[in-house]
């Protein structure tokens, strides 16, 4: 069978959705030894060629800059973007066990390629805020797929349609699965996340920036993201780099004194300039003092040592902080079991009751009240099985006691 070829450029591999409105497919180029594919969209329907036509066009955003080529035919309009690398995140979901910190990246990721396209119309975002149209790439990263599936009856699509996808796919993400739900998988959402979901669910957010900026404002984004963001390590390389070429005091003052000897300012050098440079100095480290906050440290006790399926335990909160005027404001409990994460708290103290035997991390980050946090305090906890005690009944040749 011959294979068909569309503007003496591309041939077609695999039809990957077909309707009277819209095709898809994979695809080559033709003629040519380079064998990457893309992804091919066929528009017919005049009113979804405009749509996408505006779009690409004119949004200027991270969308319209990975549209590789676009032309016209007969009336029909074709869209060429990248072939999505990495694995669908729908079966991500399905096949791996994430970490709390797993998560966090990867709806980190999910938010900041969404603020990319920030300029495309809802419609746009809507079809793109789907599991089958997002890729996981090395476990963290996220990809558009850029499956533009249109349904021709439903094209006016705002803002709030599209925070209740983004809210549904938050939620499969922190349950570990395609087939999230609130209600069901509540005890696998941590505290702080639980309510950006269930406002995001409910279309009450205006942007993605919005969402991101609550998420931002969490615990948990200030554990597992923010020490460890690229902002975070040029700013740190930034102050290094500032004390690395600072002129120390004495080399500064041997200058200004020889400077002054050869201008005959001596005397203004001793009388002003000197004390006041080292004033100044006093007070900047003044400051310095002032400003200066030590993390809290996190630990916690545990109510019983030797733990049995089917006990009750409780983990009570001891973490402290040595700046006398601070305290502990936040604290996150973390529960896993084989890597995944089944429970989260932010109270004080923790009870959880280990049903199944086997091995459990317990984990404490707290904050204080200037906003520093602590390390994560960790407790490997081994459940075992319950023990069968049988019942002490008095048999037969028990004597009969009066």
């Amino acid at each position: 069978m011959e294979q068909r070829i569309i503007n003496d450029r591309y041939v077609i591999l695999d039809t990957l959705f077909s309707d009277k409105y819209q095709s898809l497919y994979a695809c080559q180029l033709a003629y040519s030894d380079i064998k990457d594919k893309f992804i091919l969209n066929e528009f017919i329907d005049k009113d979804i060629i405009d749509i996408v036509k505006n779009n690409f066009y004119y949004s200027n955003d991270g969308l319209s800059k990975i549209l590789m080529d676009s032309f016209e035919i007969d009336g029909v309009f074709y869209a060429l973007f990248p072939f999505p690398n990495g694995t669908p995140m729908e079966e991500y979901l399905s096949k791996h066990n994430l970490t709390i910190a797993d998560k966090m990246f990867i709806t980190e990721q999910l938010l900041k390629r969404f603020m990319e396209i920030d300029k495309s119309i809802p419609l746009i975002q809507y079809i793109l805020c789907d599991l089958n149209n997002l890729s996981v790439i090395n476990g963290k990263y996220l990809n558009f797929s850029n499956l533009f599936c249109f349904d021709k009856d439903n094209l006016n699509i705002d803002f709030s349609q599209v925070s209740k996808r983004m809210g549904q796919i938050i939620c499969c993400i922190f349950a570990n699965t395609p087939q999230g739900d609130m209600e069901k998988d509540k005890d696998a959402i941590p505290p702080a996340i639980f309510p950006i979901i269930s406002k995001a669910m409910a279309g009450s957010y205006n942007s993605t920036k919005e969402i991101y900026d609550d998420f931002k404002n969490t615990l948990l984004y200030t554990t597992f993201i923010e020490d460890a963001s690229l902002d975070d390590q040029i700013r740190k390389n930034l102050i290094k780099a500032k004390k690395r070429y600072v002129v120390s005091w004495p080399r500064f003052i041997a200058s200004m004194m020889i400077l002054a000897a050869l201008i005959g300012g001596a005397f203004w050098l001793f009388g002003k300039a000197i004390p006041s440079f080292i004033s100044r100095g006093k007070d900047t480290e003044i400051v310095h003092k002032k400003v200066s906050n030590n993390p809290p440290v996190a630990e916690f006790s545990i109510s019983i040592n030797k733990v049995y399926s089917g006990d009750d335990v409780v983990f009570v909160d001891k973490s402290s902080d040595s700046d006398p005027e601070d305290s502990i404001a936040a604290r996150l409990w973390t529960i896993e079991k084989d890597g995944t994460v089944i429970y989260n708290s932010d109270r004080e103290t923790l009870n959880y009751t280990f049903d199944v035997p086997g091995n459990y991390k317990i984990s404490l980050v707290v904050q204080d009240s200037k906003g520093a946090h602590s390390q994560p305090f960790i407790h490997n906890l081994k459940v075992l099985e319950k023990p069968d005690i049988p019942d002490d009944k008095p048999g037969d040749d028990s004597p009969n006691i009066k």
